[in-house]
C-alpha cells in the first residue's frame, strides 16, 4: 500500500513539473505548434504571392511601355517616308522648269502611298494642281494660308493634326514641304493622307480584342482606333490621357476609355513630330494574376485551418509522433521536400503528415509555376528584342558619369562588332568618321544638356575599313537616384543613303539624255523645216518617220536600261520590215560591235535614211533587189569601225544634181556627233556608201574593241 502512494506521488510531481507547477498540456503544445508552424507559412507564401504578383505587373508594364514607345517612333518612321517622297519630288527638275503638267504626271507615276493625292500651291495660296482632279481644272485657293506661310518662312516640312477636308469632308493629314527654287520658296508641295495608313499600323501589331491602341495627333484627337474606330477617329482622347500627355512624354495611368471601361494605359509621344501611341489594358484581365495570388492564398488558409482541427483531435496522442510532425513541419519551413510514406503508427498523426507532404507539393508547384511566369516573362522580352532586331534596331545606353556604355548586339553588329566583342563608348567615339565626330558629339551634348530628342546621322569606320551610315535616336533618362544616362535605338542606313545617290546619279542620267535627246530632234526638225520650205509635200510625212524611228531605237536602248546595244541589233531594227521570208533580201554580216547609247541613236537615223531612201528610189523599191550591209573594225594606231551599204538588183541609180535631205541629215548625225567619214559612189548598179567612224567615240568596253579587231566582215 505505502509502495502504491510513492508511485502515485512521483506521477503526480512528473505531471505538476518542477516547484509544483502543472506542465502545458499536449493539446496546448500542438495548438501552439500548429500555430508556429502555420504563420511563419502564410507569411511567406502571402509574400512569394505578392512579389510574383508584382513582379508580373512590373514586366507588364516594362513591356507595353517598351511596346508603346517602339510603335511610337515607328509613327515617326511612317511620316519620314512621305516627307522624303516630298523632298524627292520637289528637286525635280521638270517642276524647276514650270513645266506643271509635267510635274503632275511624274507625281501621278511616283506611286505614293494609297490613298492620298498631292497638290501643289503658291506660296500665297493659289492652287496650281491637284492629283485628286485632272490637270487643268480650275481649283480654289487653299484654305490653309497659316500653313503655307509657315512652311515658306521656316523652310521645313510641316505635318498637320487631323482635320476634315472642306471640299471633300473627309478625315485627312496633309504633309506639306518646301520647293526651294534658288534662294527663295517657290512653292508649297502638299500630299494629303487618309487615316486608313495609321489604322493598318494597328492592325499589323495584331492586339488582343480586349485591348485598345490609340493613335493620337499633336491635338490629342484620335487619328486611329484598334476598337470602333468609325466612331471615335476625330474624338479628343479621354481627359485622363490629354492630362498625362501634357505632364509627361511617356508613361503608365490609370484612366477610362471612351466607352467607359477601366485600362491600364500606356503612352508615349513620338520624338520627331509629337504623335502619340497609346495602348490600353483593361483592368479585369491584368486581376486575374492578382485573383490566382489570392486563390492560392486562400487555399493556404483552408489548410491550415484543416492543421487546427486535426490539432483538436490529435492533441491526446504520444509525444513521438508529434516531434516527427514538428521535424517534418521544420523541414517544411526550411523549404525541404516532406515525404508523406513514412508513417508515425497513429492515424491522425499520419494525416497530418500527409497534409504537410501535399503543402509542400504545392507549395513546389507554386515554385514551379513562379518560374513559368518568369520564363514567359523573358520570352516576351526575348520577343520584343526580336522585334528591334528585325526593324534593324540596335538599344544602347551611355552613362556620361561614369562612363558606362551598354549596346545590344545588333547596336554593336552596326559598328562591325561581335556581340561578344569589347565595345565601350571610346571604340563608338573612335569608330566614326573623323569629319562627323565634332557632329556626333554635339548632338549628344546638346541632348544631354536641354532634354531634347537625339536624332544624328554619321558615318561610321568598321574594323574591316569599310563606311557605313548610321541612324542614332535617344533620349536623357534620369535615373531614380538621379543619375542621367542616355537611352535609345541605332539603325544601318547605307542601303537607304546609297539609294538617295543612286536615285541623284540617275536624275542627273536621264537629264543629259533628255538633252542629247532633244538637240537630235531639234536638228532632224531643222533640216525638215528647210525642206518644207522648199515646198516638199512630204517633208511632214518624212518627219514623223524619222521621228517612229528615233522611237524605235529608243525602244531598243531601254530594252538595255540604255547600256548601249549591238551594231548588228541596230540594223535589224530599222531592216527587218523589209526582210523577205527567206531572209536574202537583206544581208548582214559582220563582228560583234557594242556601241555607245549617243552612237546607237546617230547609227540608226543614219541607217533608217538610207532604208527610206532605198525604199523609195533604190534597190528596196523592186522585188529583185538586194542590200548588204558588211562591217569590220580596221587595225592601226587609230583602228576605226568601217561599215559598208551596198545596193544591187535596183533600178539604174543616176547621180543626184544637189545634196538630199537624208545625205544632210547623215552628215550631220554622224559626222559632226561621232566623228564619222562618209563616202558615197552612186553607181548605175546601186548606191554604195562606206562609213567610217573612230572605234573610241562608238563602243563601250575596250574589250570588245580588242576582240572586234580580229574579226572583220568578209
Amino acid at each position: 500500500m505505502i509502495g502504491w502512494g510513492s508511485r502515485a506521488r512521483r506521477s503526480v510531481e512528473a505531471a505538476e513539473g518542477p516547484a509544483g507547477k502543472a506542465r502545458i498540456s499536449l493539446r496546448q503544445v500542438l495548438w501552439g505548434l500548429v500555430f508556429v508552424l502555420a504563420l511563419p507559412t502564410i507569411l511567406v507564401a502571402a509574400g512569394g504571392l505578392y512579389s510574383s504578383y508584382r513582379a508580373e505587373r512590373e514586366s507588364v508594364d516594362l513591356r507595353m511601355q517598351d511596346t508603346a514607345r517602339a510603335l511610337s517612333l515607328l509613327l515617326d518612321r511612317e511620316i519620314d517616308k512621305s516627307v522624303l517622297a516630298l523632298r524627292i519630288l520637289a528637286q525635280s527638275p521638270v517642276l524647276a522648269e514650270g513645266n506643271f503638267e509635267g510635274f503632275y504626271r511624274q507625281v501621278k507615276e511616283a506611286g505614293l502611298v494609297h490613298p492620298s493625292w498631292v497638290a501643289l500651291f503658291e506660296p500665297g495660296g493659289r492652287t496650281i494642281f491637284n492629283t485628286r482632279v485632272p490637270y487643268g481644272v480650275r481649283l480654289p485657293d487653299s484654305n490653309r494660308p497659316d500653313v503655307l506661310r509657315k512652311v515658306q518662312e521656316t523652310r521645313a516640312p510641316h505635318v498637320s493634326d487631323l482635320f476634315v477636308g472642306s471640299l471633300t469632308g473627309q478625315r485627312l493629314i496633309t504633309v506639306d514641304v518646301p520647293v526651294v527654287l534658288g534662294e527663295s520658296v517657290a512653292y508649297i508641295l502638299s500630299l494629303a493622307i487618309a487615316p486608313d495608313i495609321f489604322q493598318a499600323i494597328l492592325r499589323e501589331q495584331r492586339l488582343a480584342e480586349s485591348w485598345n491602341a490609340a493613335v493620337l495627333d499633336r491635338s490629342n484627337r484620335i487619328v486611329a482606333r484598334s476598337r470602333a474606330p468609325e466612331r471615335f477617329i476625330g474624338q479628343p482622347a479621354s481627359t485622363y490621357v490629354q492630362e498625362a500627355l501634357a505632364s509627361a512624354p511617356e508613361g503608365i495611368l490609370q484612366s477610362v476609355t471612351l466607352e467607359g471601361i477601366p485600362v491600364r494605359t500606356y503612352f508615349s509621344r513620338s520624338p520627331a513630330y509629337g504623335w502619340s501611341f497609346i495602348i490600353s489594358i483593361p483592368d479585369a484581365e491584368l486581376a486575374k494574376s492578382a485573383r490566382r495570388s489570392l486563390l492560392w492564398l486562400v487555399s493556404l488558409l483552408g489548410v491550415v485551418l484543416g492543421a487546427l482541427v486535426l490539432a483538436a483531435v490529435l492533441s491526446r496522442s504520444i509525444a513521438r509522433p508529434v516531434d516527427e510532425l514538428v521535424a517534418a513541419a521544420q523541414a517544411l519551413g526550411r523549404g525541404e521536400e516532406v515525404s508523406d510514406r513514412a508513417t508515425t503508427r497513429v492515424l491522425e498523426f499520419d494525416t497530418i503528415k500527409k497534409a504537410l507532404g501535399e503543402a509542400s507539393s504545392e507549395i513546389g508547384q507554386h515554385e514551379r509555376e513562379r518560374e513559368a511566369v518568369l520564363a514567359r516573362m523573358a520570352d516576351s522580352e526575348a520577343r520584343l528584342r526580336l522585334a528591334l532586331t528585325a526593324g534593324h534596331l540596335g538599344s544602347w545606353e551611355f552613362t556620361p558619369s561614369t562612363g558606362a556604355f551598354i549596346a545590344s548586339p545588333t547596336c554593336r553588329a552596326n559598328f562591325g562588332r561581335g556581340p561578344d566583342e569589347p565595345f565601350s563608348y571610346e571604340d563608338l567615339v573612335a569608330s566614326i568618321h573623323p569629319e562627323d565626330r565634332a557632329l556626333q558629339a554635339e548632338a549628344v551634348a546638346q541632348a544631354a544638356a536641354l532634354g531634347t530628342d537625339l536624332n544624328v546621322e554619321y558615318r561610321a569606320l568598321w574594323p574591316d575599313g569599310s563606311e557605313h551610315w548610321i541612324r542614332i535616336s535617344g533620349r536623357r533618362r534620369i535615373a531614380p537616384d538621379g543619375r542621367m544616362s542616355m537611352v535609345g535605338v541605332s539603325q544601318e542606313i547605307t542601303e537607304r543613303k546609297q539609294a538617295e545617290e543612286r536615285q541623284a546619279l540617275l536624275l542627273r542620267e536621264l537629264n543629259h539624255r533628255v538633252k542629247n535627246t532633244l538637240a537630235t530632234v531639234q536638228s532632224v526638225a531643222s533640216l525638215t523645216r528647210r525642206s518644207a520650205e522648199n515646198m516638199d509635200p512630204a517633208a511632214w510625212s518624212a518627219f514623223m518617220d524619222r521621228l517612229h524611228g528615233m522611237a524605235k531605237t529608243h525602244d531598243l536602248l531601254t530594252a538595255t536600261q540604255w547600256q548601249g546595244a549591238l551594231l548588228e541589233d541596230v540594223l535589224k531594227n530599222e531592216l527587218d520590215p523589209y526582210q523577205d521570208a527567206m531572209r536574202q533580201r537583206i544581208r548582214l554580216k559582220g563582228p560583234k560591235i557594242n556601241l555607245q547609247p549617243g552612237a546607237v541613236l546617230a547609227l540608226g537615223l543614219a541607217i533608217h535614211e538610207m532604208a527610206t531612201n532605198a525604199l523609195k528610189y533604190g534597190s528596196l523599191s523592186v522585188p529583185d533587189g538586194r542590200v548588204t550591209v558588211m562591217w569590220a573594225v580596221t587595225s592601226g594606231d587609230e583602228p576605226a569601225l568601217l561599215v559598208e551599204w551596198v545596193e544591187s538588183g535596183g533600178p539604174p541609180v543616176k547621180k543626184p544634181e544637189r545634196q538630199g535631205f537624208g545625205t544632210k541629215l547623215i552628215q550631220r548625225g554622224l559626222a559632226q556627233q561621232l566623228g564619222g567619214e562618209i563616202k558615197l559612189d552612186f553607181a548605175p548598179a546601186g548606191i554604195r556608201c562606206v562609213i567610217t567612224f573612230p572605234i573610241t567615240t562608238l563602243m563601250t568596253d575596250e574589250d570588245d574593241a580588242d576582240e572586234a579587231r580580229e574579226r572583220f566582215a568578209s
